[in-house]
Order: structure tokens, then sequence, then C-alpha cells
């Protein structure tokens, strides 16, 4: 694979101990990977290090040391300092012959750290799950690190004890339980108009509460693609610029029916059980009656033909109430059986397709966001044609950015829940 590289300079960076002690690592470094993923609560860095110097046992580093970066490449500056800095949470391929010493630190966000001796212990009453997640940011994380506008409002209320749960536990608990201020909850006749649940992940803007229905675009259309990346010349009139070309690419999942028939993701049935009420109600979900919004271009989710209201999983939950008054019906969640029903399938509906990308670094892009990608057809053609299939909007699933002195690149998985373009 041949891979154009942008530039790279490190500014600064240095270890900083409980007591104030500082180490710069500048000259140091050997090479940096930086990860996110929609799946993680948290950002981590890996930081391989080559010292003529010796810091480990002499500073020491024991776990928790803060760590401040700062980088300059052709795509912008990647600055890890105050909220944002890492810490070390362990030391790894520790090698020393007495002149100098090698070694990897394993870094993770503050918020990681705190994670492991936060409690959730109060109870929280009636409030918006927003609401709920921006209380545990700001009173057990003890965090600034998110912006309001990536606190995604929900429509419902929701009533629960913490029960000495640590934070990141439960708001992703918290998670299948939101429904969006845009979406529409239950059924519309028999069409399934339920909306989907949440992620709870940080990327370089800090934490973010955020329906699968808003990433992939939603009603209001905001996730529009922050980038267009081609492979090849396969657009021969438009020439991109080398930091927007595919360097390398490989589909890693496109069509598993035996994995979606045992996910239930073409059609389940889910018995609700009702401890409040002592009776079991049950739903049966056909992903052919749904009404999405997706990813992809073209209007029609594949269901293979005998399966479409073919039940291929049965699921059995408690009814989503409240936990602190059974006097007040209103404590519940707000979800429809349409609703629940449909957050478990949509989830597994989103990752239909997956692929990993390899493009020139680009501190730009973070999960969550959009990205467009084009593909050629398979072809004995000369002429290089678009594969509409494969081509289309994808949602970053999760990244990493490899820094290095030859060698400045972003991996990407991709995933989308249906295929990409409409024939012209």
């Amino acid at each position: 694979m041949s891979v154009a590289l942008t530039g790279l300079d490190v500014i600064g960076a240095e270890i900083i101990s409980a007591n104030g002690k500082r180490v710069d690592f500048t000259n140091g470094i050997r090479d940096i990977n930086y990860f996110e993923d929609i799946l993680s609560p948290c950002c981590t860095m890996s930081i391989t290090v080559d010292l003529g110097s010796r810091i480990v046992n002499s500073l020491p580093i024991r776990g928790g040391e803060k760590v401040v970066i700062k980088l300059r490449t052709a795509t912008g500056d990647f600055d890890r300092d105050g909220n944002k800095a890492f810490y070390v949470k362990k030391v790894q391929n520790y090698a020393s012959d007495g002149q100098k010493e090698t070694f990897t630190l394993q870094l993770v966000s503050r918020e990681g750290l705190t994670n492991e001796t936060a409690r959730c212990e109060r109870k929280y009453q009636k409030l918006t799950i927003d609401q709920h997640v921006k209380a545990i940011l700001d009173d057990v994380l003890k965090t600034s690190n998110y912006e309001s506008k990536n606190i995604e409002k929900t429509a419902n209320t929701y009533s629960f004890i913490g029960n000495q749960k640590k934070p990141f536990y439960i708001l992703n608990w918290l998670l299948p339980k939101g429904i969006p201020v845009s979406g529409q909850s239950g059924t519309n006749g028999s069409r399934a108009v339920g909306v989907s649940g949440f992620f709870f992940y940080e990327n370089s803007e800090g934490f973010n509460f955020k329906s699968i229905e808003k990433l992939v675009g939603g009603v209001d259309k905001t996730n529009q693609p922050v980038a267009e990346y081609t492979y090849s010349n396969v657009i021969e009139h438009n020439k991109l610029s080398v930091e927007f070309k595919i360097l390398d690419y490989k589909v890693s999942r496109n069509i598993d029916l035996i994995s979606s028939l045992r996910t239930g993701m073409y059609s389940n049935i889910t018995f609700f059980f009702d401890l409040y009420e002592n009776r079991t109600d049950f739903y049966q979900y056909d992903l052919k009656d749904e009404i999405l919004d997706k990813l992809g271009e073209q209007d029609d989710i594949d269901v293979p033909g005998g399966f479409e209201s073919a039940p291929s999983r049965i699921l059995v939950r408690t009814a989503d109430r409240g936990i602190l008054d059974p006097n007040d019906i209103a404590a519940d969640s707000g979800r429809d059986t349409a609703d629940m029903a449909k957050s478990f399938a949509r989830y597994n509906l989103l990752f239909t397709q997956s692929l990993n990308m390899v493009v020139p670094c680009n501190i730009g892009l973070k999960v969550g966001d959009v990205i467009s990608a084009t593909f050629p057809k398979v072809s004995s053609s000369e002429k290089a044609e678009k594969d509409n299939q494969q081509s289309g909007n994808y949602l970053i699933k999760s990244l990493r950015h490899h820094f290095e002195a030859n060698s400045n690149v972003t991996y990407l998985s991709l995933i989308r829940d249906s295929y990409g373009l409409t024939d012209n």
C-alpha cells in the first residue's frame, strides 16, 4: 500500500506526576495511536517512548500521571490539555539497557479513571433522560468535557435509583430508554414508528449522548457528510486532492443472513412482563413495516423472501416502569412496546454493513460523523464506473489516528444500515 502522508510536528509532550514534577519527553516519541469508538465511553491513546534518560522509575510512573501533548498536522492541531488531558493507566513493553529505556504509555481520559471509584448513590427523580445524563456527568464524574449541543434532548422522563453502580454503567443502562424529541413514539396503524435508543461516547469534542436517528441524519438531516473520500480514479473529471483519497479498504461485513436471523433483525417477538400489574403483553416487530431514517439512499431495506414476518427470535423483557413510585404510572420511561421492540432491532440493523478504510491523517474526523465514500465497480471495462451499492454515506463507528515520523494515517471503521446510492 502506497501512502500519501501529511506532515507532523510534536509541539510538546509532558508527563506530570501527582506532586507536580514534570518531565518533557517530546524528543523521545516513537509513535502515537489515538482511539475513539462509538461503543466506548472514553477516548484512549498509546504512546511508544524511546528515551536516552530514565523516567519510569525516577519520576516514578505508577499510574494516574497526567500527560499533556500537542501535535501539529496538515489538517490542524491535536491538543490534549486542560479538561481533555490524558492520564496513565498502564505502562507496557518496558525495556532498559542502562543507557536508555523504551516503553509504551497506555492512556485514558480522566473520567475513565474516575469511573472506577465514583458511584451513583442517590434517587434520580422523574426528569428527562438527558437531564439525568448531564447530572451524572456534572455531579458524579465531575467533568465539564462536553457541550450542551452534544447531549441530545429526550421527550420522555424516567425515575430510578443509582444502587451504587458506576456512572458509565448507569449511562449505558439508560441508552435504550431514551426517545428523541423529534421522534414519534408507538405505532401508526399497522406501521411501527417507535424510535430507537441512544449512544454515549467520547470523541474529540468531548462526551456525546445521541440517538441513532440523529446520527444517521434524522428528520432534520443535520448529520451530513463532513468529508468525501474516493478510492482510485472513480470519477475521472473530479480531481480530488490526495488528502481525500482512500488508501486502502476492506469490507468486513456485507451479507450474513444467519447472524441477522439469530438477532431477530427482520422479525422478532418480544414478551413484556409487567411487574406492577402482573400481566404479560407481547409485540411482534417486522422490519418490513418500519418507517426509518437511513444512511443509504435506496428506499427499501432488503428483507429476504420468506422471512418478512417469520419471527426468528423470541425475547422476554420486563415492562419499562419507573421504580420509585408504583402509583405514578407516568414514572415509567414513556416508551410504547413498539419502541422497546424496535430499539433492539434498530441497533442491530445499524451494523448491517461495515468496512475498514485507511485515509491520510485527518484529525478533523471523529466518531459519530458521517462521511461519503465512492468506490469503483468491479469491471473489465477501462471506464471507471461508480459502484452504487458500495458507495454512499457511512457512519464512523471507530477511528485510530496513527502518528509517526513517516506514516501519519487515519484508520476508520465504518457502518451503515442500508445500501448506498440510487441509480441515475
